[in-house]
């Protein structure tokens, strides 16, 4: 089962069925794992700004749910750009000095 957007239930054409589930709280967030991983994949792979833009909403949900204020996490990743930079192409691991054969 995946997630499923509100609307979506009451665009449902005549003939189509689907097997409807109301999840707790707690299964919501173990389904947006679920999701977000699934929807990035699925992004990736088609090139489909619908996918990304799915799983925006999925994370939005997740704050709300949270009670995590959604312009203060805007905010913070303009905020970390700024300071911080971009994600690109680049992998870190920190070595500890003890580690470096010293």
């Amino acid at each position: 089962m995946r997630l499923i957007r509100n609307k979506k239930l009451s665009q449902l054409k005549c003939g189509e069925t689907y097997i409807l589930k109301k999840i707790s709280e707690a299964e919501f967030l173990l389904y947006a794992k679920k999701e977000i991983a699934h929807l990035f994949a699925e992004g990736v792979t088609q090139k489909n700004h619908e996918k990304f833009a799915d799983l925006l909403e999925i994370i939005h949900a997740t704050c709300n749910l949270l009670d995590i204020d959604w312009y203060e996490c805007s905010k913070s990743k303009s905020e970390k750009k700024w300071s911080d930079g971009s994600y690109d192409c680049n992998v870190a691991k920190k070595i500890d000095s003890f580690d470096q054969g010293e």
